[in-house]
């Protein structure tokens, strides 16, 4: 009679173990990602921002476009505010321009929450307890140096961190910058004018550019001597050449030239008699102002007419 041998006895014993086993290592290495081939980890997402939390916002606005080069003036108006719903223990703030503004400086801060009070001022600073819902307006001054024709741009951030989370806002604006070279030029009696006669003053403002001038302000002045012997004044007439604009009122005085563009040029004739028999001398004065201009030395011109 044969007998299987003792090993081959156990192994058809232990079978079924075995085979649970095998089942259950399975299972766990499907649940693991696999077995030792590899393994591929996945990040977990990153955490929800604080639901109570800090949300700044900057916002940035040029206070003109264009704006005149060499004129000391308000530039823009920064606007830190916290739209979040959490208080912002501690912001750092930063307001810069680009190299040809000059002399910047912030000034005039405004909270608009008693709990939120403005900082010292200066291009860097740090404002404390910025309330949920609050806002900081702050002025921005300066001067463009004079000459500039470009765009000059201003730039503002903030940020602040309310534990791990990181709150933070930036805004850059730019605005035109313009230059002129205004000038005047006058021609009229320079030799003693005949009892009675009658005379021209003839007066040119003109701009080399670069750029067109805005409300320029012409002034014409006649004085006689003596005075009781002044000439009449006829009807001032003006044309004008490369799309420059007449003033509206043409008069002896200060006039405004609403447009004088680069190349652009306007021509006032001004008519004047004397009354029969009276002569007198005379000065006349013609002088032109404009934002941005380059050069002052051809701003004025002076006519001196000797008396008989």
């Amino acid at each position: 009679m044969f007998l299987p041998a003792a090993p081959t006895l156990q192994r058809s014993r232990f079978r079924p173990l075995l085979l649970m086993v095998a089942l259950s290592a399975a299972a766990l290495l499907s649940a693991c990602g696999g077995g030792g081939g590899g393994s591929s980890e996945v990040t977990p997402p990153p955490p929800p921002p604080p639901a109570n939390g800090p949300d700044l916002m900057v916002l940035v606005a040029p206070a003109g476009n264009p704006v005149p080069s060499g004129v000391s003036q308000t530039m823009a108006t920064v606007k830190l505010s916290n739209v979040g719903k959490g208080a912002a223990t501690t912001t750092d703030v930063s307001i810069n321009a680009d190299a040809v503004m000059q002399d910047l400086k912030i000034v005039n801060c405004k909270s608009d929450n008693p709990a939120t009070a403005c900082p010292s001022l200066g291009s860097r600073m740090t404002v404390s307890n910025l309330q949920p819902g609050s806002t900081l307006t702050f002025d921005v001054t300066g001067m463009v140096k004079l000459g500039t024709s470009a765009t000059v741009n201003i730039e503002a951030s903030a940020s602040t961190n309310s534990g791990t989370q990181l709150s933070s806002s930036k805004m850059s604006v730019g605005f035109k910058a313009y230059s002129v070279d205004v000038a005047v030029q006058a021609t009229g009696p320079t030799t003693a004018v005949p009892a009675g006669g009658s005379f021209d003053y003839v007066v040119t403002v003109s701009n080399k550019g670069p750029d067109a001038a805005k409300d320029a302000n012409l002034g014409l002045a006649l004085l006689s001597n003596p005075t009781a012997n002044a000439p009449t004044l006829g009807a001032i007439s003006c044309s004008a050449t490369g799309a420059a604009v007449c003033p509206s009122e043409l008069k002896i005085g200060v006039m405004t030239l609403p447009s004088l563009p680069k190349d652009g040029t306007l021509v006032f004739t001004l008519p004047y008699r004397f009354a029969p028999g009276v002569t007198a001398g005379l000065v006349f004065n013609a002088g032109v102002r404009a934002a941005a201009d380059v050069d002052g030395s051809n701003d004025s011109a002076l006519i001196i007419t000797p008396s008989i």
